[in-house]
């Protein structure tokens, strides 16, 4: 980038300076406080919530400050902010003393309330955190931990027994015409992992996860808290000594680099130039008085709308704020030149997208100055890192949330741990393998939960037919015994067995009547049906029980053997027997009219038909 372009977008951002302080002058009665509250509670509930629903909390254990934040994930797949809280760390003189326990317990379980299904996460310090992302070649799964690790002893050897290494596969990339796996590995001191641990664990708060701010920025991308989309954005953190550039790719953190210059460049730079107007502001010749970091530092805040401007009686009240700002610039140039580098590298070198956005915070809340050259200088959209100001919130409670400016940027981090889980947020407390069993625990669980509902849904369904039925039943048994009550006498089982033996009896009757009368109702039906040109020579009845042989067959016990003469023609006497024996089967009485002999013999100057057949008796 040209010098030239340098110094246009310089002037551009003292004119935009200049013209801010001649419009509006800031009234020291409405500036906030540089400290925030020791004690802030948000007021804003947004959702009434079950104290069985999951509830995660962010700990950030700062310098001055205690800070936590509160939520929980809503029913479309996004998160609700619960409650925050910033706690001054001014009182404790030590940490590694019994009374920090004590404070820490008992801050942590006014804030956490009586929630069971509580996730506790906390942030611990990066600056001996390494991150770092490699390509190895595309191997089998079983193989992915072992090509990793080699790799990255190979660039950065540790010991295993103090640190805790770690990876997450981000996706497939093509390198010329081969396939790889892009990998961001991760290292961390074992002993800060261990000690915060049994810090929290001491004081009856077991942590879920411990991760770093990146990640916690990372959160905050991946669940759209702020926009991401397919954006690729930055982040840039303004540290007292050291600044942090972080690239992320649609939400993924991508690289991460630090920088060896922070806000302590620029108050340097403040405290020397000051020291050099000094005698000449305060118009006192003689030993030259020498000024503060302190001093300095108050001077170089007071460039922000978030703090109190200087008094009369403070070190550089004279500046103006351009003044103060071209003060600080080749400082703030230096921090920028190397995010420009790291850029370049990025995109030049390992082929990433360009980075589209730049997201600036800082220990403390910046001015919108320097946020803007942040942006001017590198040729895009710069922004402060201010997740809060895209919370959703109903218009009446949009009011309640009187979180300054500094204090929003201070809860950041604290605020994207809160939005931690374990399928997107590395953890120095479960390894990717770990991760992958829980993974694979949770998905058996969530098809067992899945099938005992199927189960149960079915079960309902089943019983709550039954129970219709029998719910129809019931309601005709009340119809039928109404029609009962209509019937006199009561019919009941007392009166069916009588009327069951008086039937019984009736049949009795009836059979032996029958019985008695069957030869002449037989001889009846045969007169009845036999014609005038049919002559019966023979009529046996049998009307035994017992079985009685005819020839070399078994006939029914009641049967009749009827043996007669058919008179008429020669050449209708076969049909006038085939009419004769269908009259007989057409009888209710008879039936299985079987014929012995059919056969035609001379009789008395006549041709007859002499025949002989059983018909057995229904």
């Amino acid at each position: 980038m040209s010098r030239l372009k340098d110094i246009t977008s310089t002037e551009k951002l003292l004119d935009l300076i200049r013209s801010k302080k001649d419009s509006t002058a800031p009234d020291p009665v409405q500036k906030p406080d540089i400290d925030p509250p020791k004690e802030k509670k948000n007021v804003i509930p947004l959702k009434t919530l079950s104290e069985k629903r999951t509830i995660n909390v962010g700990v950030d254990i700062g310098h001055e400050y205690l800070r936590m934040v509160k939520t929980a994930p809503s029913n479309d797949n996004r998160w609700t902010l619960i409650d925050w809280r910033s706690v001054s760390l001014s009182h404790i003189t030590s940490r590694k003393l019994p009374e920090f326990n004590n404070f820490l317990r008992n801050e942590i379980s006014k804030f956490c309330g009586t929630y069971k299904n509580l996730h506790l996460w906390a942030i611990m310090s990066s600056a001996r955190v390494n991150v770092r992302h490699i390509r190895i070649p595309k191997v089998a799964k079983k193989h992915i931990e072992n090509a990793i690790y080699w790799t990255v002893r190979k660039e950065l050897p540790f010991d295993e027994k103090e640190t805790v290494f770690d990876y997450e596969i981000q996706g497939e990339i093509t390198e010329g015409a081969v396939q790889k796996l892009s990998a961001m590995v991760y290292t961390a001191p074992r002993y800060e992992i261990e000690g915060l641990k049994k810090q929290f664990n001491e004081i009856g708060f077991p942590l879920d996860g411990i991760s770093v701010a990146s990640f916690a920025i990372q959160n905050i991308f991946l669940t759209e808290w702020l926009p991401a989309a397919e954006s690729t954005l930055a982040s840039l953190f303004i540290g007292n000594d050291f600044s942090r550039i972080d690239i992320y790719a649609r939400g993924k953190l991508t690289m991460t680099r630090g920088i060896k210059a922070g806000i302590n460049s620029m108050v340097e730079s403040l405290q020397e130039r000051i020291n050099e107007l000094l005698p000449k502001l305060s118009g006192i010749e003689g030993e030259p008085i020498r000024t503060s970091m302190e001093e300095a530092r108050k001077v170089f805040f007071s460039l922000s709308p978030d703090f109190p401007p200087l008094t009369a009686g403070d070190v550089g009240f004279t500046l103006k704020e351009e003044e103060k700002f071209a003060i600080i610039l080749p400082a703030l140039e230096r921090v920028i030149r190397q995010v420009e580098r790291t850029f370049k590298h990025y995109s030049t070198n390992l082929g990433y997208d360009r980075v589209d956005k730049i997201y600036v915070s800082s220990v403390m809340s910046l001015s919108m100055p320097i946020i803007a050259c942040v942006g001017d200088q590198l040729a895009i959209e710069s922004d402060i890192l201010d997740p809060f100001k895209f919370l959703q919130l109903p218009l009446p409670q949009k009011d309640t949330l009187d979180i300054s400016m500094p204090e929003r940027i201070a809860l950041t981090p604290a605020l994207g741990l809160a939005l931690s889980d374990h399928e997107y947020t590395p953890n120095f407390l479960v390894r990717s393998k770990n991760k992958e069993k829980l993974t694979n625990v949770a998905r058996i669980t969530r098809v067992a939960f899945a099938s005992l509902i199927t189960v149960a849904l079915i079960c309902a369904g089943v019983f709550l037919s039954q129970l219709h039925a029998i719910n129809q039943k019931k309601s005709e048994i009340s119809q039928l015994e109404e029609q009962l009550l209509q019937y006199k006498p009561r019919v009941d089982q007392k009166l069916l067995s009588r009327m069951a033996a008086t039937s019984k009896q009736l049949q009795q009757a009836s059979k032996a009547y029958s019985d008695r009368y069957l030869g002449t109702a037989i001889i009846g039906e045969l007169s009845e049906m036999t014609p005038e040109n049919v002559r019966l020579i023979d009529l046996k009845v049998y009307l035994g029980s017992a079985k009685h042989q005819i020839g070399a067959k078994k006939e029914r016990a009641k049967n009749l053997v009827m043996e007669g003469l058919i008179l008429g023609d020669r050449k209708t006497l076969d049909v006038l027997f085939a009419d004769y024996i269908m009259k007989l089967e057409r009888s209710p009485m008879f039936q299985q009219v079987s014929i012995k002999k059919n056969s035609v013999e001379h009789f008395k100057r006549d041709d007859v038909l002499h025949f002989i057949i059983d018909i057995g008796i229904g």
